[in-house]
């Protein structure tokens, strides 16, 4: 259960997000209104662990926003219906389903951080090959291990989401 101030303090970081974002018009209402779906399915019970994961979604959507990461945004417009569905095959006991949507989530949420560092650090030659590659590494075990831990537990209605490994 949430605390009762979590969805009236998502939406004012939503609201917040959405304002401070160095982005263009139609970037901020998209990014805007996907936050805002995620924060409604949430609040009508359809994705309440996804909502849970809002903030972290939002900061992103900032992050990247302001370092100027386009294509990263590009990515990061996947996460919240990802988030969605991970929830919604976790709910139907679709293991195989849930899996793969995780895998193919936390890839994309370890390439929006990657692009984060990368392009607010303007990092180039030997040290953006070091960065991802390190960022690679720990992404691909981290996903690995998620996917095996989802797949291999039939039954079990504990599997990892976002912030949970």
């Amino acid at each position: 259960m949430r605390s009762p101030a979590f969805y009236p303090l998502s939406l004012i970081l939503i609201v917040l997000v959405v304002a401070l974002v160095p982005l263009s018009i139609p970037w901020r209402a998209l990014g805007g209104g996907l936050l805002l779906s995620l924060w409604l399915a949430g609040l009508a019970g359809i994705g309440r662990r996804a909502a849970g994961y809002l903030p972290g979604h939002a900061l992103l959507f900032l992050g990247l926003g302001l370092v100027g990461a386009e294509a990263a945004l590009y990515a990061w417009l996947a996460l919240l219906p990802l988030s969605l569905g991970l929830e919604l095959a976790r709910k139907k006991g679709r293991r195989y389903l849930g899996a793969a949507l995780y895998g193919i989530l936390w890839l994309d949420i370890f390439a929006c951080l990657h692009q984060l560092v990368a392009v607010g650090r303007g990092l180039t030659g030997s040290s953006l090959w070091a960065w991802s590659a390190g960022i690679g590494a720990i992404g691909l075990g981290f996903v690995a291990l998620g996917i095996a831990r989802i797949a291999g537990s039939p039954g079990k209605s504990h599997e990892p989401g976002p912030g949970t490994g």
